[in-house]
């Protein structure tokens, strides 16, 4: 016996019409009719209702109807995998919209730190008596070298100061840079020769050939002049 059969004897049993049931149900009674004629099918919500209301267990309503159950089943694994749909979109909108916030805020943070370094710079630069030129930059000329760092917004990520100076009864440059961390001193003439040095002018590469080390302990007074005022200047630009 089938569920719809089951249906027509639950309604028989009880004495009443199909217009009846479907009251009872709160349907319509062409519902009741396809139910019955197994058209279509009670969802499950209903299928209780009518065990509670007449008092027949789910289990007899449903043994023997494989059609029923089979579809039951389908619904069941659907909505299932619908949850489980639903669930992961959610908790993938929640980490996407976790990520843009913070992105947000992060570079909002970025923006106040720009801010910060190039309001103080600028304040540092005005005090040390550095002059604004035309194309981004900040010069200061100290006993015929000129010292230039970069102020045009945005700055770059690294700071950096250079240094260069022409010894013009040799017809030789001495050109100096600075980040912090690595100082590099070019000497420039009819060729192009490049050491590194300490913070304090000093040669740091032991390996550097003889033509680099004659030319650096011909110059090395210059030299460890520029140097030093240069590191000097950073740190008073970038405290």
């Amino acid at each position: 016996m089938n569920l719809g059969e089951k249906i027509i004897k639950i309604r028989k049993d009880n004495g009443i019409s199909q217009d009846d049931l479907a009251e009872v149900l709160n349907v319509t009674r062409q519902t009741i009719s396809n139910w019955e004629n197994s058209k279509n099918y009670p969802d499950i919500e209903t299928l209780i209702d009518i065990s509670n209301k007449f008092d027949v267990s789910l289990d007899i309503l449903l043994k023997e109807d494989k059609t029923l159950v089979s579809n039951m089943n389908k619904k069941i694994k659907n909505g299932k995998i619908f949850k489980f749909v639903t669930i992961t979109l959610i908790v993938l909108l929640f980490w996407v919209t976790i990520f843009e916030v913070t992105s947000y805020y992060k570079k909002q943070r970025e923006i106040k730190l720009e801010d910060q370094r190039y309001h103080s710079m600028i304040e540092n630069i005005n005090e040390l008596g550095f002059v604004k030129d035309e194309i981004g930059f900040a010069y200061i000329e100290e006993d015929g070298i000129t010292y230039k760092i970069f102020i045009k917004r945005p700055l770059s990520k690294e700071n950096v100061i250079t240094a260069n100076t022409t010894i013009f009864s040799d017809e030789e440059t001495i050109y100096a840079d600075y980040d912090g961390e690595t100082i590099k001193v070019t000497y420039l003439n009819e060729n192009k020769i490049t050491i590194y040095c300490d913070k304090f002018g000093n040669l740091v590469n032991e390996n550097q050939n003889q033509n680099n080390t004659q030319i650096y302990e011909k110059y090395k007074d210059r030299t460890i002049s520029i140097v030093t005022r240069m590191v000097n200047l950073f740190h008073e630009i970038y405290k």
